[in-house]
């Protein structure tokens, strides 16, 4: 047996009427290929047909009664500041912005589901759901950003710029080393 476990994103669609969610639909399709609809109230044919000429991935069954973790998620106007060196075998998990004002170890993990910006060297584990990350790396980091694992290869030694335009995401070197405070 294979296992594989992927992380996703859901957008939820309460259907009032074919029309309005067709419409809705027509207007966010480019968003909307990329992540999976949960879909609650009555699924015409016609719209079943529209979602699979679409390649649209839909359900209409889903247990999301998890409300603690829905609060955590919900919550992403605050921003927290780390200013120590996240070691070795720390796991923080943050449901805001997060910002580290040193590095972090081989060994640590971060599940951040807002922003991210690291000023230090990253060896650990990172996992971010936000618009963007702004990070340093070496060869030891793990970095998934909003489900897909970012390749090495394609960050330097320097502030790495990741960014999710709604379609791909972008990684781009900042040339000019940023001066912190």
């Amino acid at each position: 047996m294979k296992i594989k476990q992927y992380s996703i994103k859901v957008f939820e669609i309460n259907i009032e009427s074919q029309s309005s969610f067709l419409a809705f639909m027509d207007k966010n399709i480019i968003m909307l290929k990329h992540y999976l609809i949960y879909l609650k109230g009555e699924v015409t044919p016609d719209m079943e047909e529209y979602l699979k000429s679409h390649d649209i991935s839909y359900t209409t069954h889903l247990n999301l009664s998890d409300k603690k973790h829905q609060e955590l998620v919900l919550k992403q106007s605050d921003l927290k500041i780390i200013d120590e060196i996240v070691r070795s075998g720390q796991d923080i998990k943050v449901a805001s912005d997060l910002l580290i004002l040193n590095r972090v170890n081989s060994g640590a993990k971060l599940q951040v589901e807002g922003n991210l910006i690291i000023t230090g060297i990253v060896d650990g584990i990172i996992f971010c759901n936000g618009d963007f990350m702004l990070v340093k790396t070496s060869s030891k980091a793990m970095i998934v950003f909003n489900g897909v694992e970012i390749d090495g290869s394609l960050l330097q030694n320097k502030f790495n710029k990741i960014i999710f335009n709604g379609e791909e995401i972008i990684v781009s070197p900042i040339e000019k080393e940023p001066k912190w405070a």
